[in-house]
This record gives structure tokens, sequence and C-alpha cells, in this order.
């Protein structure tokens, strides 16, 4: 009897203090890593996906910053203008003309077969989504690795607006990059966005005194 009534006053103690309830809700991320719209828990594959907003919070600005982002990624620069992303450490090792990546990169549903991902810098994006794990040819090429899917900015109907952004830094370090929204009546709009950067290198070639690794 004891030991029934100390648990009847502890759960009395938990049901009437309200610290001790909580409901939390969960915002619901939409990917198409099955090339429709549904929710990443309903997808049966492992997939990380970032929007707009969590790619600034978390500083993803290129390709080799997923790395630091997402599990089983790494990054490196190869040879040339060439690159190896690995998922599971499958990826790109071999330098020649023919190799075959691993990893399958995507702009909007579109498989890019020789990406120079190195040298590009992420703008006007809408969501990256990485999908680990062998993929089939939904996308219209398999990938022993994984799949990478860019997805741009879509235009919205309503007003006209833009949104621009600058940044500046040491070796003359410049960088411009905006968007502007264009209605067209009621059910067309377009979108014209851009990017502008510039950077002096930060190493000096030995025989000649020019400067190296810039950004144009």
């Amino acid at each position: 009897m004891k030991n029934l009534t100390l648990q009847a006053a502890y759960a009395a103690m938990l049901i009437g203090s309200p610290l001790l309830v909580s409901a939390a809700t969960i915002e619901e991320i939409v990917v198409t890593a099955q090339k429709r719209a549904e929710s990443i828990q309903d997808v049966p594959i492992s997939v990380s996906a970032f929007d707009t907003e969590a790619m600034e919070e978390r500083q993803i600005d290129t390709f080799s910053d997923l790395q630091f982002n997402v599990p089983n990624v790494s990054y490196s620069k190869t040879f040339f203008s060439g690159n190896n992303f690995q998922i599971r450490g499958i990826g790109n090792v071999l330098v020649a003309a023919s190799a075959d990546s691993g990893v399958a990169m995507h702009i909007n549903d579109v498989y890019l077969n020789s990406a120079r991902i190195f040298e590009t810098e992420y703008f006007d994006i809408e969501q990256v989504e990485i999908l680990r794990g062998p993929q089939g040819t939904l996308f219209g090429r398999n990938a022993t690795g994984g799949a990478v899917n860019v997805k741009t900015a879509r235009p919205e109907m309503g007003e006209l607006y833009g949104d621009i952004e600058g940044q500046f830094g040491n070796f003359d370090h410049r960088k411009i990059k905006g968007a502007i929204y264009i209605p067209m009546g009621e059910k067309v709009a377009g979108r014209i966005a851009g990017i502008f950067l510039d950077r002096e290198g930060y190493s000096e070639d030995v025989l000649t005194g020019d400067d190296i690794d810039g950004r144009d």
C-alpha cells in the first residue's frame, strides 16, 4: 500500500507540473529524392537536405563545405580541373578523360557528366540533396556511391522584389550575388540571378613574381 501511495503521488506531481509536460513540433522537410515531392521521413533512402536558410546557418558556400555537414562525405581536389567527391569512400580517384565518378551530380534533376564543382560557387540555390548509397537510373544515371541534386530557386508569383549580398575582404576579395523576381501576369513569373567574384592570388610564383590561386 505504501508503494502504491508513493506512485500515485509521483504521478500526480508529473501531471500537475507544467515544467515536465511539453509539446515539441518538428518542421517538415520536403525532398525529391524519388523524383516527387514528399516528406523526408517517408523516403526509404539515407538523405541529407539543406534549404537556403540551413546553408546560410551552416556556411555552406561550395561543394567542399558539404563534407563538414554531411555524414560519410569527403572532398578533395585532384589534378587539373578534377575533383574527388566521395560518399562512403566511393568517388573518383582515376585521373583520365574516361573516368566515371561513383557519385552522380545533378542540377534540377539533370545529370552533369563532367561537373567542375571545385570552381562552382553556390548562388540562387533553393535546396541541396545528398543521397547516400547506390542509386538507380531514376535521375538518368546510376551511381554506386550516391547522388547530389542541386535545385535552383524558382520564380514566385507576387510583387516585384529582389535581394543582394556583398562581401569584401583581404587580397582584394569582392563577391556580389543577387536575384530579382519579375511578375508577368497572374500565371507567369521570371527570375534573374547572378554572381560576381574576384580575388587576387594569395600565392606567389617565385620565377615570375606573379600572384596565383586567384578567383575571377
